[in-house]
């Protein structure tokens, strides 16, 4: 599995740009708002302003108005939504087990954004998929969750509730500039959830759940992110997987392109490469698994904390699951990293939802990105960080400089309690010819990277450059390179 977030906010390292997260779209419902500041035309014009130099740029298929909807958000009126008083826990309201009409299911308080009509169960009735949301101005959206049900006609005694779910459809603050909701489709016993945001840099994605054998899956979905440009935006990275198959397509092409006064944007992309997928999610694990979720999680408590065999940490200066940046999440557990505050030691922590036991399984001495846990192994990357000697220019002078740089990275992995620990893949940036020294610093060095199907793609990034893309076994044999990603701005 790949980290959105992860993803999108590398593609951005270097870019003038304002971070991840916004088609025209048609109501299907009278009482449905999905835009509140704009109409579809003018969504499609907004463009952002640049801030400097962002680091912000590749974090799921998410955009620079995400991070920022973390620490608040912006009124329909200009004003900032911090200053209002916004519940720390919002009430998640347990729909009814059954109901005469699909009005029913809509508790006090709250409305029906959506609903589409199908036969998932092919007993020739009617049968809805809704979306709920808190009736309540959108400067107060803050901690509402939508909440995604499926009811099953039962003829004449109305409909009984198939699930409720809070962690699939994205609230009106998770998009941007703009509500990301898009309306709900639907076809024989599958439907599809849609949304489309961002700034600048625009992402779309539409998820497809299907009934089968009493049970939902999540059998297929698409996430592009959209590179702006002179000629309109234009698909720049696109994963695309298809349970069914069990096949995932990605293809990634450079952001910008040279000499395109007049041209349009080429068709080809840089790559284009499939990886096997894993057998298919059921709706509930997809829903526990999205990057988003840990925002729907209200109660972190921690019985008890338990350290590997050659970490030493005090109490104190444990980050605990609620304080952290969660960058790994699954129905049993999630994984984050953190540091003390000299950023001398990186410590890499797991907390379990059955247990309420926090892990902090190892540590490094340089820092540690993209946990994952994958089939009993946890999976992370860690900086190789060395003295190196570079060229610069101060005062109108060429000088050597000599400073610590991250030259490489390492995927590493483990055993959930720390034992075992072994390097997966490592690349290091090209060193000068004996004796000599860079014309310029190492650029920024970055490992994204994919588990599916038994097998890992990385893709090395290394600033404005080309990226090599690299497939292995989840031990690290069978390494071949497969190509390379041109970055250009």
């Amino acid at each position: 599995m790949i980290r959105k977030d992860r993803l999108w906010i590398l593609i951005m390292i270097g870019a003038v740009f304002i971070f991840f997260t916004g088609c025209g779209r048609n109501s299907a419902a009278d009482e449905t708002e999905y835009v509140d500041t704009a109409d579809a035309e003018g969504k499609e014009d907004i463009t952002s302003e640049t801030e400097g130099d962002a680091v912000f740029m590749e974090e799921d298929l998410r955009g620079d108005e995400e991070n920022a909807e973390r620490n608040g958000m912006e009124t329909e009126s200009g004003e900032d939504a911090e200053e209002e008083e916004r519940p720390d826990v919002a009430e998640r309201p347990v729909l009814p087990g059954a109901g005469g009409r699909l009005a029913d299911f809509v508790p006090e308080d709250w409305r029906m954004i959506d609903s589409v009509e199908l036969d998932f169960n092919e007993d020739g009735r009617s049968d809805y998929v809704g979306v709920l949301q808190a009736d309540i101005p959108k400067a107060s959206y803050w901690g509402y969750p939508r909440i995604l049900f499926v009811v099953a006609s039962v003829g004449e005694d109305g409909y009984h509730l198939e699930f409720q779910d809070i962690n699939l459809i994205r609230t009106g603050i998770e998009g941007g500039h703009f509500d990301p909701y898009e309306p709900l489709t639907a076809e024989g016993t599958s439907f599809t959830t849609h949304a489309w945001g961002g700034s600048a840099w625009r992402w779309s994605e539409n998820y497809t759940y299907t009934y089968r054998g009493g049970i939902w899956y999540l059998t297929a979905s698409e996430d592009i992110l959209y590179a702006p440009g002179d000629y309109g935006d234009y698909p720049y990275i696109i994963r695309y997987n298809n349970w069914e198959k069990g096949v995932g397509i990605r293809k990634k092409r450079s952001p910008y392109s040279e000499n395109m006064e007049g041209e349009k944007y080429p068709e080809e992309y840089d790559i284009e490469y499939e990886v096997p997928l894993d057998p298919p999610m059921t709706i509930e694990q997809a829903g526990k698994r999205w990057w988003l979720a840990p925002d729907r999680i209200t109660d972190w408590e921690t019985v008890s904390v338990t350290l590997g065999k050659n970490v030493e940490i005090s109490e104190d200066m444990i980050e605990f699951p609620e304080d952290a940046f969660i960058e790994y999440c699954d129905e049993d557990r999630v994984l984050y990293t953190f540091s003390n505050e000299d950023k001398e030691c990186y410590y890499l922590a797991g907390y379990r939802f059955q247990d309420r036991v926090l892990s902090i399984p190892t540590r490094e001495s340089t820092e540690i990105d993209d946990p994952v846990f994958y089939k009993g192994k946890i999976y992370y990357t860690v900086e190789i960080v060395e003295n190196f000697k570079y060229k610069t220019v101060e005062d109108g002078k060429e000088q050597i400089v000599e400073k610590k740089e991250t030259v490489g990275m390492t995927l590493k992995r483990m055993n959930p309690d720390g034992m075992q620990k072994e390097t997966v893949f490592s690349f290091r940036y090209p060193e000068p010819e004996e004796g000599g020294i860079l014309e310029n610093r190492v650029p920024y060095l970055s490992l994204i990277y994919e588990i599916s199907g038994d097998e890992i793609v990385a893709e090395v990034y290394m600033g404005d450059g080309h990226h090599p893309l690299y497939r292995m076994k989840t031990d690290g044999s069978g390494l071949e390179k497969i190509g390379e990603v041109s970055f250009h701005f």
